[in-house]
């Protein structure tokens, strides 16, 4: 481990053989916290760069309770969190539209780190049970063509790192996997990131892991999310070919709306908001939802564009499907 330090010490990048050793020592308790904090800081000093973002996440994926599930056409929604922003849970609302279009969905996610309500802190608040057996997780999927995989009880061998990242309280590399190691390894995503550097970084990353097809966004107001307050950058990864290019919500007709209309302060009123959204109700936050879960439906193959997605997925709001995919869900997840 004091070779690897040395060289990150010395701006020097890891190769990929190099990094997995590194994080692999890490996550099976060889390294001691003193040298972990030392390799996580000498790393964001130098800079993480896009071969040893892919060699810790096949590391990470690797050590991770992962289990085949579906016919590998799930999709997930999981992005870098880490925006601050308060915004609803608007990558898990748009999953439960996209799941009512027929998507196949294995959300990964988390509590909230950044925010005032993560993934799991919404579907608690809905009445979900989140913490699944792997039999049970089957048979949910197969009832309701969605399942949450709640990242603590698949990535168990970051019990290793968590001390130290704690201690550090600011973003290290392990904030940058979590999108990438999903445990039912779904190839197809959107994918949000908190900075905008990272984009081209990530559509590299998804295409060294062989993702199929990810979207990989960040609005310009700084969300990790395709925005409605602004243009959002997106590099679609697709036959194994990258394109970037931005969006705006006027491009679907959907007008563009003040930041503060998309804001939660609690789990509570991010399930408030999107109920209302499920329940027709025009808002900014429908909108959002409907730009988000039009990709989602893009990137599963159910539409042929976003702009198709879109459409679906305001229908999907409207005629009550998305309400009761949510509905369904939580039945299940306390019932089996």
């Amino acid at each position: 481990m004091k070779e690897f330090i040395n060289k990150i010490n010395s701006k020097q990048d890891l190769s990929l053989e190099e990094m997995q050793d590194a994080i692999n020592s890490i996550m099976t308790g060889q390294v001691n916290d003193v040298e972990i904090e030392t390799f996580l800081i000498g790393l964001n000093k130098k800079g993480i760069s896009e071969e040893e973002i892919t060699a810790a996440a096949m590391v990470m994926k690797d050590k991770s309770l992962k289990f085949d599930i579906g016919d590998g056409s799930h999709i997930d929604t999981c992005g870098t969190g880490g925006t601050g922003l308060h915004t609803f849970n608007c990558s898990t609302a748009s999953s439960f539209v996209a799941a009512a279009g027929e998507a196949k969905i294995t959300k990964h996610g988390n509590k909230a780190i950044s925010s005032k309500s993560g993934s799991a802190d919404f579907l608690e608040a809905a009445g979900a049970n989140i913490t699944h057996q792997r039999e049970k997780l089957n048979l949910i999927f197969d009832q309701v063509g969605f399942i949450f995989l709640f990242a603590p009880l698949h990535h168990q061998a970051m019990k290793y790192v968590m001390p130290v990242r704690q201690k550090i309280a600011e973003k290290t590399i392990f904030n940058l996997l979590g999108p990438h190691t999903n445990p039912c390894s779904a190839k197809r995503q959107v994918l949000g990131v908190y900075d905008r550097k990272l984009v081209k970084t990530f559509s590299n990353v998804s295409k060294n892991l062989d993702m199929e097809h990810v979207l990989i966004v960040h609005g310009d107001d700084g969300l990790d999310e395709i925005t409605v307050s602004a243009e959002t950058v997106i590099c679609e990864l697709k036959n194994n070919k990258i394109h970037e290019y931005k969006i705006s919500p006027k491009d679907f007709g959907i007008n563009i709306s003040p930041f503060e209309e998309i804001i939660a302060h609690s789990s509570e009123e991010s399930l408030m908001l999107v109920k209302e959204a499920f329940s027709g109700k025009s808002s900014a936050v429908q909108d959002m939802i409907a730009l988000n879960s039009g990709a989602a439906l893009y990137v599963a193959d159910i539409v042929k564009s976003i702009s198709d997605g879109v459409e679906m997925a305001f229908e999907l709001m409207n005629n009550g499907k998305a309400a009761n995919k949510l509905e369904t869900y939580v039945k299940a997840s306390t019932n089996i």
